[in-house]
């Protein structure tokens, strides 16, 4: 073969093999499913037997709020580049068979930064009934720059918790 056969083939393959990575990643975004986007700040999103609205997100540094039975990782300061915040969840049972309520079922994720279950939620009564409310108290430790959070609800669903819990960095 000759160099300037080889020469030819090379200004055909590389090219080829570049539009062909261009036509994948082009085609695994058009096929990826959409993110469907979370319920706004103060907004309802369903959860199963009823519905779920966040009605405050704190940093617990801005106001001392201490939990009275609080475990004692919480009576420390946030690891360095973390913060604390408290959420204020209402849960509202809509469904005949009411509400079933887990902490541990709820869960913050961040855009391309993970997921963060809670490190401490108020006691809660494992059911609600049919039109009854219930007021719960999750606190999370969150990264200081995670952007785009979001309460994961069990059932898919999902709220947004706005900017207002950042202490800047």
């Amino acid at each position: 073969m000759s160099r300037s056969t080889t020469l030819q083939r090379t200004k055909i393959l590389v090219p080829a093999i570049l539009l062909t990575l261009v036509g994948v990643i082009v085609a695994s975004l058009l096929m990826a499913t959409p993110r469907k986007p979370p319920a706004p700040l103060g907004a309802s999103a369903g959860v199963t037997g009823g519905v779920a609205r966040i009605n405050g997100v704190i940093p617990t540094e801005v106001d001392g709020w201490m939990p009275a039975s609080a475990p004692a990782a919480l009576a420390i300061p946030a690891a360095e580049g973390l913060h604390r915040v408290r959420v204020l969840l209402e849960l509202t049972a809509l469904e005949k068979g009411g509400l079933s309520i887990d902490p541990s079922d709820y869960s913050i994720s961040g855009l391309g930064s993970g997921t963060w279950k809670a490190v401490w939620s108020s006691p809660l009564p494992p059911t609600a009934a049919q039109g009854e409310s219930i007021n719960a108290t999750l606190v999370f430790e969150l990264p200081d720059r995670a952007i785009d959070l979001t309460l994961e609800l069990p059932g898919g669903q999902e709220l947004s918790l706005g900017a207002g819990h950042h202490r800047g960095s």
